[in-house]
Protein backbone atom coordinates (compact mmCIF):
# COMPACT_ATOMS: atom_id res chain seq x y z
CA UNK A 1 0.00 0.00 0.00
CA UNK A 2 1.48 3.60 -1.08
CA UNK A 3 1.91 5.64 1.77
CA UNK A 4 0.83 9.41 1.57
CA UNK A 5 2.63 12.64 3.26
CA UNK A 6 0.21 12.20 6.67
CA UNK A 7 1.46 8.37 6.90
CA UNK A 8 4.10 9.53 9.27
CA UNK A 9 4.23 11.24 12.45
CA UNK A 10 5.67 14.94 11.35
CA UNK A 11 8.51 16.48 12.88
CA UNK A 12 8.20 19.78 13.84
CA UNK A 13 9.19 22.72 11.15
CA UNK A 14 9.79 25.42 13.79
CA UNK A 15 12.07 24.49 16.24
CA UNK A 16 9.57 24.57 19.19
CA UNK A 17 8.49 21.72 21.34
CA UNK A 18 5.75 19.88 19.69
CA UNK A 19 2.10 19.98 20.87
CA UNK A 20 0.07 16.82 22.06
CA UNK A 21 -2.23 17.41 19.43
CA UNK A 22 0.91 16.39 16.83
CA UNK A 23 1.24 12.99 18.64
CA UNK A 24 -2.51 12.47 18.31
CA UNK A 25 -3.42 13.83 14.73
CA UNK A 26 -1.13 12.18 12.26
CA UNK A 27 -2.63 8.57 12.74
CA UNK A 28 -6.13 9.76 12.05
CA UNK A 29 -5.31 11.57 8.85
CA UNK A 30 -3.47 8.60 7.80
CA UNK A 31 -4.67 5.92 5.11
CA UNK A 32 -5.52 3.76 8.14
CA UNK A 33 -8.38 6.83 9.05
CA UNK A 34 -11.24 5.06 7.50
CA UNK A 35 -10.73 1.74 9.87
CA UNK A 36 -9.49 3.73 12.61
CA UNK A 37 -12.80 5.90 12.75
CA UNK A 38 -15.42 2.79 11.73
CA UNK A 39 -13.98 1.55 15.03
CA UNK A 40 -14.34 4.51 16.97
CA UNK A 41 -17.77 4.81 15.69
CA UNK A 42 -18.64 1.14 16.49
CA UNK A 43 -17.11 1.74 19.91
CA UNK A 44 -19.18 4.80 20.45
CA UNK A 45 -22.50 3.54 19.06
CA UNK A 46 -22.42 0.54 21.61
CA UNK A 47 -21.83 3.29 24.15
CA UNK A 48 -24.84 5.34 23.39
CA UNK A 49 -26.90 2.21 23.65
CA UNK A 50 -25.21 0.87 27.07
CA UNK A 51 -26.38 4.93 27.91
CA UNK A 52 -29.72 3.96 26.30
CA UNK A 53 -29.86 1.02 28.50
CA UNK A 54 -29.04 2.28 31.91
CA UNK A 55 -31.84 4.73 31.35
CA UNK A 56 -34.02 1.87 30.41
CA UNK A 57 -33.54 0.10 33.39
CA UNK A 58 -33.55 3.21 35.70
CA UNK A 59 -36.99 3.44 34.59
CA UNK A 60 -37.78 -0.33 35.16
CA UNK A 61 -36.52 -0.40 38.53
CA UNK A 62 -39.00 2.62 39.92
CA UNK A 63 -41.77 0.53 37.83
CA UNK A 64 -40.34 -2.44 40.18
CA UNK A 65 -40.45 -1.21 43.40
CA UNK A 66 -43.86 0.25 42.90
CA UNK A 67 -45.13 -2.69 41.58
CA UNK A 68 -43.63 -5.02 44.42
CA UNK A 69 -45.40 -2.39 46.97
CA UNK A 70 -48.79 -2.88 45.35
CA UNK A 71 -48.01 -6.66 45.15
CA UNK A 72 -48.75 -7.08 41.38
CA UNK A 73 -47.07 -9.92 40.63
CA UNK A 74 -47.85 -10.08 36.65
CA UNK A 75 -46.35 -6.82 36.36
CA UNK A 76 -43.75 -7.73 38.62
CA UNK A 77 -42.69 -10.71 36.02
CA UNK A 78 -42.97 -8.51 32.72
CA UNK A 79 -41.03 -6.26 34.75
CA UNK A 80 -38.33 -8.30 35.81
CA UNK A 81 -38.28 -10.38 32.22
CA UNK A 82 -37.58 -6.42 30.80
CA UNK A 83 -34.92 -5.79 33.14
CA UNK A 84 -33.05 -9.40 32.49
CA UNK A 85 -32.86 -8.67 28.46
CA UNK A 86 -31.57 -5.24 28.97
CA UNK A 87 -29.18 -6.41 31.17
CA UNK A 88 -27.61 -9.20 29.24
CA UNK A 89 -28.04 -6.36 26.57
CA UNK A 90 -25.66 -3.68 28.67
CA UNK A 91 -23.53 -6.69 29.32
CA UNK A 92 -22.13 -7.68 26.26
CA UNK A 93 -22.23 -4.65 24.49
CA UNK A 94 -19.61 -3.33 26.71
CA UNK A 95 -17.30 -6.76 26.04
CA UNK A 96 -17.64 -6.49 22.19
CA UNK A 97 -16.80 -2.63 23.18
CA UNK A 98 -13.62 -3.49 24.97
CA UNK A 99 -12.34 -5.97 22.18
CA UNK A 100 -12.83 -3.04 19.54
CA UNK A 101 -11.43 -0.97 21.89
CA UNK A 102 -7.78 -3.23 21.72
CA UNK A 103 -7.74 -3.01 18.23
CA UNK A 104 -8.19 -0.05 17.61
CA UNK A 105 -5.28 0.94 19.98
CA UNK A 106 -3.05 -2.16 19.03
CA UNK A 107 -3.44 -0.71 14.93
CA UNK A 108 -2.70 2.84 16.30
CA UNK A 109 0.53 1.91 17.91
CA UNK A 110 1.29 -0.16 15.27
CA UNK A 111 1.22 3.35 13.26
CA UNK A 112 2.81 5.20 15.70
CA UNK A 113 5.94 2.76 16.57
CA UNK A 114 6.72 2.37 12.81
CA UNK A 115 6.70 5.95 12.24
CA UNK A 116 8.98 6.78 15.57
CA UNK A 117 11.53 3.98 14.32
CA UNK A 118 11.61 5.53 11.07
CA UNK A 119 12.34 8.93 12.02
CA UNK A 120 14.71 7.66 14.61
CA UNK A 121 16.83 5.23 12.25
CA UNK A 122 17.10 7.73 9.90
CA UNK A 123 20.20 10.27 8.78
CA UNK A 124 21.18 8.45 11.43
CA UNK A 125 19.30 10.10 14.15
CA UNK A 126 19.39 7.03 16.75
CA UNK A 127 23.46 8.03 16.28
CA UNK A 128 23.16 12.07 17.18
CA UNK A 129 20.83 11.31 20.19
CA UNK A 130 23.30 9.98 21.74
CA UNK A 131 26.49 11.60 20.36
CA UNK A 132 25.12 14.94 21.38
CA UNK A 133 22.75 13.74 24.62
CA UNK A 134 19.69 15.37 23.61
CA UNK A 135 17.65 12.90 25.46
CA UNK A 136 17.49 9.63 27.20
CA UNK A 137 16.15 6.32 26.92
CA UNK A 138 14.84 7.00 23.24
CA UNK A 139 14.45 3.40 22.98
CA UNK A 140 12.37 2.77 25.76
CA UNK A 141 10.08 5.49 25.03
CA UNK A 142 8.84 4.17 21.67
CA UNK A 143 8.85 0.90 23.13
CA UNK A 144 7.02 1.63 26.25
CA UNK A 145 5.58 4.90 25.94
CA UNK A 146 3.93 4.89 22.68
CA UNK A 147 1.81 1.59 23.57
CA UNK A 148 1.09 3.44 27.27
CA UNK A 149 -0.05 6.85 25.34
CA UNK A 150 -2.27 5.88 22.87
CA UNK A 151 -4.05 2.87 25.20
CA UNK A 152 -3.99 5.70 27.73
CA UNK A 153 -5.86 7.97 25.16
CA UNK A 154 -8.12 5.95 23.28
CA UNK A 155 -9.46 5.06 27.02
CA UNK A 156 -9.71 8.42 28.18
CA UNK A 157 -11.24 9.53 24.92
CA UNK A 158 -14.41 7.01 24.88
CA UNK A 159 -14.88 7.46 28.33
CA UNK A 160 -15.03 10.88 28.48
CA UNK A 161 -17.49 11.05 25.49
CA UNK A 162 -19.76 8.23 27.32
CA UNK A 163 -19.26 10.41 30.35
CA UNK A 164 -20.87 13.44 28.21
CA UNK A 165 -23.70 11.28 26.62
CA UNK A 166 -24.63 9.92 30.27
CA UNK A 167 -24.13 13.49 31.96
CA UNK A 168 -26.57 14.87 29.39
CA UNK A 169 -28.84 11.82 29.89
CA UNK A 170 -28.88 11.73 33.29
CA UNK A 171 -29.20 15.62 34.28
CA UNK A 172 -32.24 15.83 32.23
CA UNK A 173 -33.72 12.68 33.91
CA UNK A 174 -32.96 14.57 37.44
CA UNK A 175 -34.23 17.52 36.17
CA UNK A 176 -37.67 15.96 35.43
CA UNK A 177 -37.65 13.85 38.25
CA UNK A 178 -36.40 15.99 40.86
CA UNK A 179 -39.09 19.15 40.20
CA UNK A 180 -38.55 22.13 41.89
CA UNK A 181 -37.73 22.51 45.51
CA UNK A 182 -39.68 25.13 47.54
CA UNK A 183 -38.00 27.14 50.43
CA UNK A 184 -40.07 29.69 52.62
CA UNK A 185 -38.61 33.27 52.78
CA UNK A 186 -40.61 34.64 55.49
CA UNK A 187 -43.72 36.30 53.12
CA UNK A 188 -41.47 34.57 50.09
CA UNK A 189 -40.83 31.41 49.11
CA UNK A 190 -37.44 30.64 46.55
CA UNK A 191 -38.31 27.96 44.27
CA UNK A 192 -35.20 25.94 42.73
CA UNK A 193 -36.10 23.85 39.65
CA UNK A 194 -34.29 20.74 39.33
CA UNK A 195 -32.32 21.59 42.55
CA UNK A 196 -31.22 18.40 42.81
CA UNK A 197 -28.87 18.66 39.13
CA UNK A 198 -27.41 21.59 40.98
CA UNK A 199 -26.99 19.86 43.80
CA UNK A 200 -25.07 17.19 42.15
CA UNK A 201 -23.27 19.41 40.27
CA UNK A 202 -21.97 21.95 42.87
CA UNK A 203 -20.65 18.97 44.41
CA UNK A 204 -18.80 17.37 42.08
CA UNK A 205 -17.23 20.83 40.74
CA UNK A 206 -16.13 21.25 44.61
CA UNK A 207 -15.06 17.65 44.60
CA UNK A 208 -12.72 18.14 41.16
CA UNK A 209 -11.57 21.28 42.88
CA UNK A 210 -9.90 19.39 45.67
CA UNK A 211 -8.70 16.63 43.44
CA UNK A 212 -6.65 19.07 41.62
CA UNK A 213 -5.13 21.19 44.30
CA UNK A 214 -3.84 17.99 45.96
CA UNK A 215 -3.41 15.99 42.96
CA UNK A 216 -1.33 18.29 39.69
CA UNK A 217 1.82 17.19 41.42
CA UNK A 218 1.57 13.91 40.12
CA UNK A 219 2.32 15.00 36.50
CA UNK A 220 5.30 15.77 37.36
CA UNK A 221 5.95 12.74 39.58
CA UNK A 222 4.38 10.18 36.82
CA UNK A 223 6.94 11.96 34.28
CA UNK A 224 9.82 11.14 36.20
CA UNK A 225 8.55 7.55 37.35
CA UNK A 226 8.93 6.72 33.31
CA UNK A 227 12.09 8.18 33.46
CA UNK A 228 13.87 5.98 36.31
CA UNK A 229 12.62 3.04 35.35
CA UNK A 230 13.78 3.02 31.94
CA UNK A 231 17.18 4.35 33.58
CA UNK A 232 17.18 1.10 35.72
CA UNK A 233 16.22 -1.25 32.82
CA UNK A 234 18.93 0.00 30.89
CA UNK A 235 21.46 -0.03 33.60
CA UNK A 236 20.38 -3.84 33.82
CA UNK A 237 20.48 -4.44 30.13
CA UNK A 238 24.24 -2.60 30.45
CA UNK A 239 25.35 -5.56 32.48
CA UNK A 240 23.95 -8.19 30.93
CA UNK A 241 25.66 -6.95 27.37
CA UNK A 242 29.20 -6.17 28.96
CA UNK A 243 28.88 -9.44 31.17
CA UNK A 244 32.55 -10.77 30.78
CA UNK A 245 34.09 -7.32 31.04
CA UNK A 246 32.59 -7.00 34.32
CA UNK A 247 33.51 -10.35 35.34
CA UNK A 248 37.07 -9.62 34.38
CA UNK A 249 37.64 -6.40 36.43
CA UNK A 250 35.72 -8.22 39.34
CA UNK A 251 33.30 -5.21 38.96
CA UNK A 252 30.07 -7.54 40.47
CA UNK A 253 29.76 -5.96 43.25
CA UNK A 254 30.09 -2.53 41.85
CA UNK A 255 27.50 -3.15 39.42
CA UNK A 256 24.88 -4.75 42.16
CA UNK A 257 25.89 -1.27 43.86
CA UNK A 258 24.71 0.87 40.95
CA UNK A 259 21.95 -1.35 40.45
CA UNK A 260 20.69 -0.91 44.04
CA UNK A 261 21.46 2.81 43.80
CA UNK A 262 18.97 2.72 40.22
CA UNK A 263 16.60 1.04 41.73
CA UNK A 264 16.86 3.20 44.99
CA UNK A 265 15.87 6.25 42.49
CA UNK A 266 12.60 3.71 41.29
CA UNK A 267 11.67 3.00 44.87
CA UNK A 268 11.68 6.50 46.35
CA UNK A 269 9.48 7.63 43.16
CA UNK A 270 7.39 5.09 44.49
CA UNK A 271 7.27 6.17 48.10
CA UNK A 272 6.82 9.53 46.51
CA UNK A 273 3.87 8.64 44.39
CA UNK A 274 2.79 6.24 47.38
CA UNK A 275 2.29 9.23 49.39
CA UNK A 276 0.93 11.14 46.93
CA UNK A 277 -1.70 9.13 46.10
CA UNK A 278 -3.00 7.88 49.47
CA UNK A 279 -3.70 11.74 50.08
CA UNK A 280 -5.67 12.35 47.05
CA UNK A 281 -7.45 9.10 47.74
CA UNK A 282 -7.82 9.60 51.57
CA UNK A 283 -9.19 13.52 50.76
CA UNK A 284 -11.20 12.44 47.80
CA UNK A 285 -13.19 9.46 50.39
CA UNK A 286 -13.58 11.26 52.94
CA UNK A 287 -15.32 13.88 51.12
CA UNK A 288 -17.56 11.36 49.28
CA UNK A 289 -18.72 9.57 52.44
CA UNK A 290 -19.52 13.15 54.20
CA UNK A 291 -21.76 13.67 51.38
CA UNK A 292 -23.09 10.57 51.00
CA UNK A 293 -26.60 10.90 52.41
CA UNK A 294 -27.20 13.94 50.51
CA UNK A 295 -29.34 12.63 48.10
CA UNK A 296 -31.80 10.90 50.38
CA UNK A 297 -31.91 13.96 52.05
CA UNK A 298 -32.81 16.14 49.35
CA UNK A 299 -35.20 13.86 47.78
CA UNK A 300 -36.95 13.33 51.14
CA UNK A 301 -38.95 16.45 51.18
CA UNK A 302 -40.65 15.50 47.95
CA UNK A 303 -41.77 12.17 49.25
CA UNK A 304 -43.28 13.55 52.87
CA UNK A 305 -45.02 16.32 50.70
CA UNK A 306 -47.07 13.65 48.42
CA UNK A 307 -44.84 14.60 45.38
CA UNK A 308 -43.32 11.00 44.60
CA UNK A 309 -43.97 7.56 45.61
CA UNK A 310 -41.09 5.51 46.93
CA UNK A 311 -40.84 3.95 43.36
CA UNK A 312 -39.92 8.31 42.54
CA UNK A 313 -37.72 7.70 45.28
CA UNK A 314 -35.92 4.88 44.07
CA UNK A 315 -35.95 6.78 40.65
CA UNK A 316 -34.68 9.95 41.61
CA UNK A 317 -31.72 8.48 43.93
CA UNK A 318 -30.75 6.10 41.10
CA UNK A 319 -30.40 9.31 38.57
CA UNK A 320 -29.03 11.30 41.18
CA UNK A 321 -26.06 8.25 41.96
CA UNK A 322 -25.86 7.47 37.97
CA UNK A 323 -25.00 11.03 37.47
CA UNK A 324 -22.80 11.93 40.30
CA UNK A 325 -20.73 8.72 39.18
CA UNK A 326 -20.26 9.68 36.12
CA UNK A 327 -19.33 12.83 36.91
CA UNK A 328 -16.80 11.14 39.96
CA UNK A 329 -15.12 10.18 36.29
CA UNK A 330 -13.01 13.18 36.12
CA UNK A 331 -12.21 12.68 39.58
CA UNK A 332 -11.24 9.07 39.77
CA UNK A 333 -9.35 9.62 35.99
CA UNK A 334 -7.25 12.16 37.44
CA UNK A 335 -4.34 9.68 38.36
CA UNK A 336 -4.66 8.08 34.76
CA UNK A 337 -4.77 11.74 33.17
CA UNK A 338 -1.72 12.79 34.91
CA UNK A 339 -0.22 10.16 33.92
CA UNK A 340 -1.10 10.62 30.17
CA UNK A 341 0.51 14.22 30.56
CA UNK A 342 3.74 12.64 31.56
CA UNK A 343 3.36 10.31 28.53
CA UNK A 344 2.51 12.90 25.84
CA UNK A 345 5.51 15.14 27.41
CA UNK A 346 8.13 12.23 27.08
CA UNK A 347 7.07 11.88 23.06
CA UNK A 348 6.79 15.16 22.65
CA UNK A 349 10.43 15.19 24.32
CA UNK A 350 11.40 12.41 21.37
CA UNK A 351 10.19 14.39 18.84
CA UNK A 352 11.44 17.15 19.48
CA UNK A 353 14.74 15.61 19.66
CA UNK A 354 14.24 14.37 16.57
CA UNK A 355 13.71 17.38 15.09
CA UNK A 356 17.04 18.74 16.49
CA UNK A 357 18.95 16.07 14.89
CA UNK A 358 17.22 16.47 11.66
CA UNK A 359 17.88 20.33 11.54
CA UNK A 360 20.64 20.56 13.15
CA UNK A 361 23.24 22.77 11.29
CA UNK A 362 27.08 21.32 10.28
CA UNK A 363 29.73 23.58 9.96
CA UNK A 364 31.51 20.56 7.34
CA UNK A 365 29.99 20.51 4.08
CA UNK A 366 29.87 17.20 2.90
CA UNK A 367 28.83 16.46 -0.93
CA UNK A 368 28.97 13.52 -3.26
CA UNK A 369 30.62 13.61 -6.61
CA UNK A 370 33.75 11.80 -8.66
CA UNK A 371 35.48 9.22 -7.07
CA UNK A 372 38.38 10.86 -5.53
CA UNK A 373 37.80 11.93 -1.50
CA UNK A 374 39.04 15.88 -1.08
CA UNK A 375 38.89 17.76 2.45
CA UNK A 376 39.73 21.28 2.05
CA UNK A 377 40.26 23.46 4.82
CA UNK A 378 39.39 21.29 6.92
CA UNK A 379 39.46 21.95 10.99
CA UNK A 380 38.08 19.42 13.36
CA UNK A 381 36.62 20.25 16.93
CA UNK A 382 35.38 18.75 19.87
CA UNK A 383 31.32 19.41 20.85
CA UNK A 384 32.75 21.98 23.36
CA UNK A 385 34.59 23.55 20.56
CA UNK A 386 38.08 22.80 21.50
CA UNK A 387 40.29 21.95 18.19
CA UNK A 388 41.46 18.83 17.23
CA UNK A 389 43.82 19.35 13.82
CA UNK A 390 43.19 20.92 10.90
CA UNK A 391 44.15 19.52 7.45
CA UNK A 392 44.52 22.07 4.78
CA UNK A 393 43.81 20.00 2.07
CA UNK A 394 43.97 16.18 1.72
CA UNK A 395 43.36 14.30 -1.75
CA UNK A 396 42.91 10.52 -1.75
CA UNK A 397 42.52 8.79 -5.06
CA UNK A 398 40.90 5.62 -5.79
CA UNK A 399 43.12 2.66 -5.77
CA UNK A 400 45.53 4.66 -3.21
CA UNK A 401 45.78 3.70 0.40
CA UNK A 402 46.80 5.98 2.96
CA UNK A 403 47.57 5.12 6.73
CA UNK A 404 46.53 8.16 8.83
CA UNK A 405 48.81 8.43 12.11
CA UNK A 406 49.10 10.76 15.13
CA UNK A 407 49.16 11.54 18.91
CA UNK A 408 45.78 10.26 20.94
CA UNK A 409 43.45 12.84 20.62
CA UNK A 410 44.96 14.35 17.19
CA UNK A 411 41.38 13.69 15.96
CA UNK A 412 41.95 10.36 13.64
CA UNK A 413 38.73 8.72 14.51
CA UNK A 414 37.20 12.49 14.41
CA UNK A 415 38.50 12.34 10.52
CA UNK A 416 36.77 8.91 9.56
CA UNK A 417 33.70 10.45 11.13
CA UNK A 418 33.62 13.63 8.97
CA UNK A 419 34.04 11.85 6.43
CA UNK A 420 31.08 9.61 6.78
CA UNK A 421 28.91 12.50 7.30
CA UNK A 422 28.66 11.20 11.06
CA UNK A 423 30.70 14.64 12.05
CA UNK A 424 29.07 18.02 12.04
CA UNK A 425 31.74 19.82 14.57
CA UNK A 426 34.05 21.52 12.37
CA UNK A 427 34.98 23.39 9.41
CA UNK A 428 35.69 22.95 5.74
CA UNK A 429 34.57 21.17 3.21
CA UNK A 430 34.65 17.34 2.43
CA UNK A 431 33.78 15.75 -0.99
CA UNK A 432 33.44 12.03 -1.21
CA UNK A 433 33.16 9.77 -3.97
CA UNK A 434 29.70 9.41 -5.05
CA UNK A 435 28.57 6.04 -6.31
CA UNK A 436 30.96 3.94 -4.63
CA UNK A 437 30.31 0.74 -1.81
CA UNK A 438 32.03 1.75 1.40
CA UNK A 439 32.33 0.31 4.47
CA UNK A 440 33.69 2.00 7.50
CA UNK A 441 35.11 -0.77 10.58
CA UNK A 442 35.56 0.75 14.17
CA UNK A 443 37.57 -0.51 16.77
CA UNK A 444 34.82 -2.86 17.80
CA UNK A 445 32.61 -3.17 15.56
CA UNK A 446 28.88 -4.11 15.98
CA UNK A 447 27.91 -7.59 15.21
CA UNK A 448 23.92 -8.18 15.51
CA UNK A 449 22.11 -11.55 17.72
CA UNK A 450 21.49 -14.38 14.94
CA UNK A 451 23.34 -16.37 12.76
CA UNK A 452 26.78 -16.23 12.40
CA UNK A 453 25.63 -15.89 8.45
CA UNK A 454 23.51 -12.55 9.54
CA UNK A 455 26.60 -11.15 11.38
CA UNK A 456 28.91 -11.36 8.24
CA UNK A 457 26.24 -9.93 5.83
CA UNK A 458 25.16 -7.11 7.73
CA UNK A 459 23.84 -4.50 6.75
CA UNK A 460 22.59 -7.15 4.12
CA UNK A 461 20.52 -9.79 4.14
CA UNK A 462 22.00 -13.09 4.50
CA UNK A 463 20.47 -14.11 1.45
CA UNK A 464 22.58 -11.71 -0.87
CA UNK A 465 25.74 -14.36 -0.36
CA UNK A 466 26.09 -17.89 -1.23
CA UNK A 467 27.68 -20.48 1.57
CA UNK A 468 31.04 -20.45 -0.11
CA UNK A 469 31.30 -16.81 -0.17
CA UNK A 470 30.86 -17.28 3.05
CA UNK A 471 33.67 -19.74 3.63
CA UNK A 472 36.28 -18.17 2.07
CA UNK A 473 35.43 -15.06 3.79
CA UNK A 474 35.94 -16.67 7.10
CA UNK A 475 39.30 -18.42 5.52
CA UNK A 476 40.78 -15.26 4.60
CA UNK A 477 40.13 -13.92 8.14
CA UNK A 478 41.83 -16.34 9.89
CA UNK A 479 38.13 -17.49 11.08
CA UNK A 480 38.39 -20.86 9.16
CA UNK A 481 37.07 -22.94 12.17
CA UNK A 482 33.88 -21.23 12.37
CA UNK A 483 33.08 -21.85 8.72
CA UNK A 484 30.72 -24.45 10.14
CA UNK A 485 28.88 -22.40 12.48
CA UNK A 486 27.11 -20.42 9.89
CA UNK A 487 23.84 -21.18 10.60
CA UNK A 488 23.99 -21.39 14.50
CA UNK A 489 22.47 -18.58 16.34
CA UNK A 490 23.82 -16.88 19.21
CA UNK A 491 24.85 -13.72 20.97
CA UNK A 492 28.75 -13.24 19.02
CA UNK A 493 29.17 -10.28 20.74
CA UNK A 494 29.66 -12.04 23.76
CA UNK A 495 30.43 -15.86 22.15
CA UNK A 496 33.88 -14.41 20.05
CA UNK A 497 36.89 -13.01 21.63
CA UNK A 498 37.93 -9.01 20.93
CA UNK A 499 40.33 -10.51 18.60
CA UNK A 500 37.54 -12.59 16.80
CA UNK A 501 35.19 -9.94 16.64
CA UNK A 502 37.74 -7.83 14.74
CA UNK A 503 38.60 -10.94 12.56
CA UNK A 504 35.02 -11.31 11.81
CA UNK A 505 34.71 -7.33 10.68
CA UNK A 506 37.55 -8.08 8.44
CA UNK A 507 35.52 -11.27 7.10
CA UNK A 508 32.92 -8.47 6.19
CA UNK A 509 35.35 -6.48 4.07
CA UNK A 510 36.46 -9.79 2.18
CA UNK A 511 32.70 -10.40 1.79
CA UNK A 512 31.17 -7.28 0.66
CA UNK A 513 34.24 -6.02 -0.99
CA UNK A 514 33.77 -2.20 -0.71
CA UNK A 515 35.27 0.24 -3.12
CA UNK A 516 36.23 2.48 -0.01
CA UNK A 517 37.46 0.77 3.23
CA UNK A 518 38.01 2.97 6.25
CA UNK A 519 39.94 0.99 8.98
CA UNK A 520 39.81 2.86 12.43
CA UNK A 521 42.33 0.69 14.71
CA UNK A 522 40.01 -2.60 13.40
CA UNK A 523 43.25 -4.96 14.22
CA UNK A 524 44.41 -3.75 17.31
CA UNK A 525 43.55 -6.57 18.96
CA UNK A 526 45.20 -8.78 17.18
CA UNK A 527 49.06 -10.26 17.31
CA UNK A 528 51.31 -8.71 14.79
CA UNK A 529 51.41 -12.03 12.76
CA UNK A 530 47.82 -12.38 12.20
CA UNK A 531 47.66 -8.62 11.48
CA UNK A 532 50.21 -8.73 9.26
CA UNK A 533 48.31 -11.64 7.67
CA UNK A 534 44.74 -10.06 7.33
CA UNK A 535 46.41 -6.87 5.84
CA UNK A 536 48.72 -9.44 3.21
CA UNK A 537 45.52 -11.05 2.34
CA UNK A 538 43.72 -7.38 2.06
CA UNK A 539 45.39 -6.05 -0.36
CA UNK A 540 46.24 -9.09 -2.29
CA UNK A 541 42.06 -9.67 -2.83
CA UNK A 542 41.03 -6.01 -3.09
CA UNK A 543 43.55 -4.34 -5.17
CA UNK A 544 41.58 -1.70 -6.64
CA UNK A 545 40.17 -0.89 -2.93
CA UNK A 546 40.62 2.70 -1.89
CA UNK A 547 42.52 2.24 1.70
CA UNK A 548 42.35 4.48 4.58
CA UNK A 549 43.73 3.14 8.17
CA UNK A 550 43.92 4.74 11.43
CA UNK A 551 46.64 2.97 13.17
CA UNK A 552 49.49 3.11 15.96
CA UNK A 553 52.02 0.17 14.79
CA UNK A 554 54.79 1.24 12.32
CA UNK A 555 54.68 -2.13 11.05
CA UNK A 556 51.36 -1.17 8.17
CA UNK A 557 52.98 1.30 7.10
CA UNK A 558 54.51 -1.05 4.22
CA UNK A 559 51.06 -1.78 3.28
CA UNK A 560 49.87 1.75 2.65
CA UNK A 561 51.15 4.14 -0.60
CA UNK A 562 50.80 7.38 1.77
CA UNK A 563 51.23 8.46 5.52
CA UNK A 564 49.08 11.57 6.98
CA UNK A 565 50.51 12.78 10.31
CA UNK A 566 48.01 14.49 12.43
CA UNK A 567 48.98 16.74 15.29
CA UNK A 568 46.65 17.70 17.88
CA UNK A 569 45.36 21.09 16.89
CA UNK A 570 48.28 21.81 14.63
CA UNK A 571 47.98 22.29 10.80
CA UNK A 572 50.13 19.52 8.62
Amino acid sequence: MMKTQADNQQLPNDGNRPGIWQLIRPYWVSSERWLAFALLGLILTINFTTTYAHVALNKLHGGLTDALVALDWPLISMTMLKTLGIGVVSTIMPLISVLAIEYLTLRWRTWMTKSFISHWTRHPAYYQLERDNLITNGDQRIAEDIKLFTDTTINLFTNIIYVVVNVTTFTIILWGLSGALSIPLGERTLTIPGYMVFAVYLYSFAHLALTHWLGKVLIGVNMHRQTVEADFRFLGMQMRENAEQIAFFGGGDREGQRLVSRFGRVRDNTLLMMRKTFKLSLFQSMFAQVFSPLPMLLALPLLLSGKITMGGLTQITMAYGTLLSTLAFFQQAYQSFTNWVALANRLRDLLWALSKARDQLAGISLTRQGTALFCDGLTLFRPDGVVLSHLPHWQVNAGERWVVTGQSGSGKSTLLRACAGLWPYGEGSIIAPEGVRTLFLPQKSYIPVGTLKSALAYPLEPESFTDQQYRQALEDSCLAERADSLTESGRWQQVLSGGEQQRLAMARVFLHRPDFIFLDEATSALDPDTEYQLYQTLVEKLPDSTLISVAHRKSLEQFHHHILTLAPGQDK
